[in-house]
């Protein structure tokens, strides 16, 4: 007899989802969105440090399939700015991250700092969205 724990097929549903929604991430894209939306406020550190590339890219990422995963409000009815409250939280985690990360190569300027976070905020909210899109899509063509 094989003694199946809930939580473990929770998570192996949720693993199935997560690799079927980054199916249609490509990672050239996003290497690109990150270079655009950090490169104005930081040319020369992404030119000289691409390991910046990296945590970035994993930020976006996280955000994706965080809106991913609640893409299923929105197929039940929620506007995106009711799911987005639900998960302010993690976006502000993640926000945090990638400015804290990035704000440690930079001169302390306030005005770069505010494009900096600006930027941040911009990016992950994007990754994020377009994370929804795919999860919303997802669940209403039922390949969740």
């Amino acid at each position: 007899m094989t003694v199946t724990l809930l939580s473990e097929k929770r998570r192996e549903k949720q693993w199935k989802f997560e690799r079927s929604v980054l199916r249609s991430l490509s990672l050239k894209k996003l290497k690109a969105n990150v270079q655009e939306h950090f490169k104005p406020v930081v040319p020369f550190h992404f030119l000289s440090h691409p390991f910046l590339l990296d945590p970035c890219m994993d930020m976006a990422i996280d955000a994706y399939l965080l809106g991913a995963e609640y893409g299923k409000f929105g197929y039940l009815g929620e506007s995106i700015s009711e799911v987005k409250r639900r998960c302010d939280d993690e976006l502000t985690e993640i926000t945090h991250c990638i400015f804290n990360l990035v704000q440690g190569w930079l001169l302390d300027s306030d005005y770069v700092l505010d494009s900096l976070q600006i930027a941040t905020e911009a990016f992950v909210d994007q990754w994020w969205t377009k994370g929804f899109t795919e999860g919303e899509k997802r669940y209403r063509l039922r390949l969740h």
